[in-house]
């Protein structure tokens, strides 16, 4: 085998591994997209994990406004029995 002949069977080895590695690549990325498509921002209506957080932020400003609301009426309630004490 001459050289010119050596390196055209190296390179041509090395472009079919390199096919063959691409289509692997481009098959496992496809698996992975296709197996954590339930997991992924802005997919499934808003359902998917990584909503979550914005979900749970959303509940804890609720939850606060609700707990100073409770907290006013509750001073309220107070206020109220201190001065129907003082006409009694």
């Amino acid at each position: 085998m001459s050289p010119n002949e050596v390196a055209g069977l190296v390179l041509s080895t090395l472009t079919i591994m390199g096919i063959l590695l691409g289509a692997l690549g481009w098959w496992i990325n496809t698996k992975i997209k296709a197996a954590t498509y339930q997991i992924q921002p802005k997919t499934n209506g808003g359902f998917s994990l990584s909503d979550l957080h914005k979900k749970i932020d959303a509940l804890t400003v609720d939850m606060t406004i609700l707990k100073n609301a409770v907290l006013e009426l509750e001073d309220d309630v107070d206020k109220l029995e201190h001065d129907v004490e003082g006409l009694l």
